[in-house]
């Protein structure tokens, strides 16, 4: 199993691998999910173009932003991450539930293709995120994880398996969230 990692720029972003590809949850949350018909409310073509906008946007001014994992040349996960204030559904997780810390960096998304999990990549994704994070002189990393599932940036175990601390839990929406936080 060949394993790589790259960054997202204008050619791997059209690799992203389903759901991510068209899950515009953090960056345009209007534009996510279905409308009253049950229609997705962006079709797949307007979701990568607000992606591919919303990437080329948060790299010109933070740099490097996102990366995907592939297998034997496939894509398998992906991850992202920026500071906070670049992603707009942030504003609701700081009513529900909380704000995430002015000095960290958040990360939104971490996902691997079901046939790929339980093989330590999850973990080798974040831990790539981490060196590149720590090497560019960030002091913290933060996530809303999932303590009862797999959510949009991946279970609380994983995290905690990886060196985060819990800062904060609490239920919304019929699920248990953790703040979960490194320091570098």
């Amino acid at each position: 199993m060949e394993i790589e990692i790259r960054d997202i720029d204008e050619q791997t972003i059209k690799q992203l691998l389903p759901p991510c590809n068209s899950c515009l949850y953090w960056e345009a949350p209007e534009k996510y999910g279905k409308d009253e018909r049950g229609e997705p409310k962006t079709s797949k073509d307007e979701a990568i173009i607000i992606k591919q906008g919303w990437f080329k946007n948060t790299g010109s001014t933070f740099g490097s932003c996102g990366k995907i994992l592939y297998i034997d040349g496939k894509a398998a996960g992906y991850i992202r991450y920026a500071p906070s204030h670049l992603f707009e559904k942030v504003t609701e997780y700081s009513q529900e539930l909380f704000p995430p810390s002015p000095d960290a960096l958040l990360l939104s998304c971490l996902h691997i293709q079901s046939a790929y999990r339980e093989k330590g990549l999850g973990t080798r994704l974040l831990q790539t995120v981490l060196e590149d994070l720590r090497g560019r002189g960030y002091q913290a990393v933060e996530t809303y994880s999932r303590d009862d599932a797999n959510g949009s940036s991946g279970p609380t175990v994983l995290y905690l398996e990886n060196g985060f601390r819990v800062l904060k839990k609490k239920k919304w929406k019929n699920a248990a969230y953790s703040l979960v936080r490194l320091d570098f």
